[in-house]
């Protein structure tokens, strides 16, 4: 660690002493949407979150980056990850913090490089991985760095809380500021969580995302953390309207969504236990509390066949959220997490510092922030600077400070360009106020946020010069700032995918289709071509059949295939299916298939379950199309 340190500058501030040093408790939630609060719109019951809000400040355009992985590795480095390169060119601010004194700890999620205790964290309960069980732990718990069981009673928010207490507890033992990093699995899937509070909001979902989506637009203007330049934005095609699911569907969602906010209510509850201990501690003024989520909300979808049968209180089962309620979660922004548009970037984000912070209580606050500027303002607060030397390099967050001292501070005194690359999924550039976005590798898409803050008017035609401004800017910045792979920044495609096509391709070695997944405004007569990187083959598939449904009727195929060795697409790259029906006007249609229905190198191709894996459209609302 000191060979490390030596390389670096560390320089005092006027925070230097220790006991003019604020304690600092960071907790992120997981996969928690930008309106999954109560004081950001919800209708969870999250009393504790919205006093935090109450007492502190709201940031209403904090964005963090498209993946729990990707987040976690800014807010250690203040850098993109790739950037950091696994932080080979990074100093962790657990590190950093160490080393200016403070007593550092993590509980729960860590799902970084190597073990945190390798990278200046003292203490450290909780799990290397993505996700666990909330009843189990996956037997993935970890205490320091050994393995540890979990009694029959545990439950994984709760265990995470009670360390962090302990922890608080050591560091104010030793007479040390403390650097407490609480990362909840919470509400991550799989949604376990007990029977009481699912029960708790029984009927509260029963309106479906549609309604309940309007009405959180609604709230969130109420609250003034939107206005009226915000429009409640279309749902995309992957999305089904809610009106048009059969009843038995409708209630198994809306099931599914008290299984949700119940988490969501229980996590609510332990941010409570750590805020009154602060109080009881009389560590409550000279403590920062940041609370976060690591990504726009989540969409696990399940199975298609086998969710009706999962229930969330059950100690090993997998409970999962549908994309119908992450667009609900997201409001008022379009897609959701592993996406560069606003609702895959966009989080709530609450402080409260009450010797610090200066500011009226409940403030909302409109400058445009990122997960990288943690770091520089907790080296700040900490009383400590980052200078780098090679291998590592410049972070890319700016301090928060000014801000903190002055709520009306002009929005250039902190904000920064922000790029985003997550494999093949999603990438963008944002210089304020312009961005661009691209999924799955399509063409970029242009907004201006600041007359259309909710990504609903695509410029790119429109304004070609500063597409490719931005465009100049964001491949600049993959190839001279970063270690990015090279498949992470392949020239872009043509056809433009819509939402779930990254996960075919996880399944299938899949190249496009039409319909185009999650495509809109699809003919009423249309073939059926599904184009793929390597040749078919249909031999022993006989039985294995391929069908399309509407969604009102998910039980009853209104086309099959079951192709045979003898079909022309044997050996092809594509197979086309021209004898679907006339479909109906303005309805959801989506595809499910039996595993092997072809095969590709001799081996099956996986089933569609339209869960995790979907193929989806809509058809036009024209009768002549």
């Amino acid at each position: 660690m000191r060979l490390l340190l030596s390389a670096l500058l560390l320089a005092f501030t006027d925070y230097a002493l220790a006991e003019d040093r604020p304690n600092i408790l960071l907790i992120v939630a997981d996969d928690m949407g930008y309106s999954d609060l109560g004081c950001y719109g919800a209708e969870f019951d999250t009393p504790h979150l919205d006093q935090l809000a109450g007492e502190g400040t709201r940031l209403a355009n904090f964005r963090v980056n498209p993946m729990c992985v990707v987040s976690r590795t800014s807010l250690m480095t203040g850098q993109t990850h790739t950037q950091s390169d696994h932080y080979k060119r990074s100093l962790p601010l657990s590190k950093a913090l160490e080393e200016a004194g403070y007593a550092t700890s993590i509980s729960g999620k860590w799902h970084q490089p190597r073990h945190p205790l390798d990278h200046g964290f003292q203490r450290f309960y909780g799990f290397l991985g993505g996700q666990i069980n909330n009843f189990t732990g996956s037997g993935s718990i970890v205490r320091q760095r050994e393995p540890e069981e979990v009694p029959a009673d545990w439950f994984a928010t709760d265990a995470f809380t009670d360390h962090t207490i302990e922890s608080i507890d050591v560091a104010s033992a030793q007479g040390k500021p403390f650097f407490a990093y609480l990362a909840f699995n919470a509400p991550h899937t799989p949604l376990n969580v007990s029977r009481e509070l699912v029960e708790k909001y029984e009927g509260r979902f029963d309106e479906g995302w549609d309604q309940l989506r309007e009405k959180r637009f609604q709230r969130l203007r109420q609250l003034g953390l939107i206005d009226e330049r915000h429009i409640n934005s279309p749902p995309t095609p992957d999305v089904r309207p809610w009106h048009e699911l059969p009843k038995e569907t409708q209630e198994h969602e809306a099931f599914r969504m008290q299984a949700y906010a119940a988490v969501i209510d229980n996590l609510d509850t332990n941010v409570g236990r750590l805020l009154a201990h602060l109080d009881k501690k009389g560590l409550r003024e000279n403590t920062l509390v940041v609370f976060l989520s690591d990504n726009g909300g989540d969409y696990g979808n399940g199975h298609i066949k086998v969710d009706r049968s999962v229930i969330p209180w059950e100690r090993n089962s997998i409970p999962y959220l549908s994309n119908g309620w992450a667009s609900l979660r997201c409001a008022p922004f379009r897609f959701y997490k592993s996406s560069c548009y606003e609702g895959g970037v966009r989080v709530p984000f609450i402080m409260r510092w009450p010797k610090g912070l200066k500011h009226d209580p409940g403030l909302i606050s409109f400058q445009q922030a990122h997960i990288t500027d943690l770091y520089p303002t907790f080296l700040q607060l900490a009383g400590t600077t980052y200078e780098p030397a090679p291998p590592q390099v410049p972070i890319i967050g700016r301090s928060l400070l000014p801000l903190f001292e002055d709520s009306r501070l002009p929005s250039a005194d902190i904000e920064h360009p922000v790029f985003w690359s997550f494999s093949d999924t999603s990438r963008g550039y944002l210089d304020y106020p312009w961005k661009i976005v691209s999924i799955n590798e399509g063409p970029w898409a242009l907004y201006n946020l600041k007359r259309d803050p909710v990504e609903a008017i695509d410029l790119a035609s429109s304004n070609p010069q500063q597409l490719a401004k931005l465009a100049k800017s964001w491949l600049d910045f993959a190839e001279n700032k970063t270690k990015i792979p090279p498949s992470w920044k392949t020239p872009l495609r043509t056809e433009k995918h819509g939402w779930g096509y990254h996960r075919l391709t996880k399944i299938w070695p899949f190249d496009t289709s039409v319909p185009l997944c999650s495509e809109g405004d699809v003919p009423l007569q249309t073939p059926l071509t599904l184009a793929f990187k390597q040749p078919l083959d249909f031999t022993n598939t006989k039985g294995k059949t391929i069908r399309l449904y509407r969604i009102q009727d998910p039980t009853t195929p209104v086309w099959t295939a079951d192709p045979e060795p003898n079909h022309p697409a044997q050996g092809a790259l594509s197979i086309t299916f021209d004898n679907l029906p006339k479909l109906q006007p303005d309805t959801s249609y989506f595809l499910l298939s039996d595993t092997g229905f072809a095969r590709i190198n001799q081996k099956p191709l996986e089933g569609l379950n339209d869960g995790a894996r979907w193929f989806r459209f809509r058809t036009t609302s024209s009768l002549e199309k």
